[in-house]
């Protein structure tokens, strides 16, 4: 099952083989869990002139026999409006979610999405996995939510039920008493508050600005936001 950070950065491959671009972010349903397509970067031509990105459905995306590339039947990108007429909205209503804040229906703040894996033919979420902060990440690991406690994007953060309380951590120092949890309850989602709602009020600005169709200068501050993050 792919994930979002597998698919940064992977080569897009015209039908003759030849290089149209990488994978520079994937882009989920202005309101539902799921990936509708993603950007592909055909970089700068001659290595000098700088080309705008295009946007490709998740569905006109197929694998290379060795699962490295990913190819397109066509010999080149696909205009914009082609995608956009498929999805009923124009790609700059997507969003990025890498970054974006997390909170639950009952409007508590959870952290930032660090990473999720999805399927590959609807583009569904089946897995979301919420940082709280470097200080929460060593202390109590990642959150993850399974794909039915996740509602979907807002206009300003990716909701989950409001039981995200009830759900597993991956790594962490302390992950054993991070399991617990009585544990993660007590602190209702806010592990490290400080570091966790300034990372907060930066992915909401973010969400801002996808929102208000700059969606370059959005993907730009979500690779820094990710690679302070580590």
């Amino acid at each position: 099952m792919p994930r979002l950070s597998s698919f940064v950065g992977r080569q897009v491959l015209g039908a003759d083989g030849r290089t149209l671009g990488r994978v520079s972010a994937v882009l989920f349903h202005a309101t539902e869990p799921r990936v509708v397509g993603v950007e592909v970067d055909p970089g700068a031509m001659l290595g000098v002139i700088d080309r705008r990105p295009s946007y490709v459905l998740l569905g006109d995306l197929g694998l290379t026999d060795d699962g490295v590339a990913f190819v397109l039947d066509a010999g080149r990108l696909p205009k914009d409006s082609a995608g956009a007429k498929a999805l009923g909205f124009s790609w700059d209503e997507s969003v990025v979610w890498r970054g974006m804040p997390v909170r639950s229906e009952t409007g508590d703040e959870v952290g930032t999405v660090h990473d999720a894996d999805f399927e590959l033919e609807t583009g569904v979420v089946s897995r979301l996995r919420i940082s709280t902060g470097a200080m929460g990440d060593v202390a109590l690991g990642r959150l993850e939510v399974c794909g039915e406690s996740i509602r979907g994007f807002d206009g300003e953060a990716v909701v989950v039920l409001p039981g995200y309380a009830e759900i597993a951590t991956a790594g962490g120092a302390a992950k054993a008493v991070a399991s617990s949890v009585a544990s993660v309850k007590a602190r209702g989602g806010q592990v490290a508050e400080g570091a966790l709602e300034v990372g907060v009020a930066a992915s909401r600005a973010l969400g801002r600005s996808i929102r208000g169709g700059i969606i370059r200068k959005a993907i730009d501050k979500t690779r820094s936001l990710m690679d302070e993050d580590g």
